[in-house]
């Protein structure tokens, strides 16, 4: 249980584009380079500076503001999950506090719902 907590809290800083908790870092850019052909999420080298271009997996910050406000405004019955919009941080946009169980709910019901329409189709 606690590996699908990390897995779930790995794919969601992820997309979310949390500051220093995601995984799409510079080393994980050199590995794509390595082993796909994706020229979009290649880096760029301007002189002795890389850029990393924007991934077509992580949310604008609108979008994210959408995410975590629809996260806010959700109910489940008794029993099947704790209250996950309790967990909810609007004005610092972040989840806290999620049990493995809420993760399990979260990758297993919420996220095909949450990205949906957010994340572009061949994601």
């Amino acid at each position: 249980m606690h590996i699908k907590k990390n897995v779930f809290e790995n794919i969601f800083k992820t997309i979310m584009d949390v500051k220093g908790k995601k995984m799409d870092n510079i080393k994980a850019r050199l590995d794509l380079a390595l082993f796909c052909n994706r020229k979009n999420i290649k880096l760029v080298v301007d002189g002795s500076q890389v850029a990393k271009p924007r991934a077509s997996f992580v949310l604008e910050k609108n979008a994210q503001l959408l995410v975590y406000k629809w996260l806010k405004s959700l109910s489940f019955p008794d029993g099947h999950a704790s209250n996950i919009s309790r967990l909810v941080n609007i004005e610092e946009c972040r989840l806290y506090g999620m049990k493995s169980h809420d993760c399990h709910v979260f990758m297993q019901t919420l996220i095909p719902l949450a990205f949906h329409d957010l994340l572009p189709k061949g994601i």
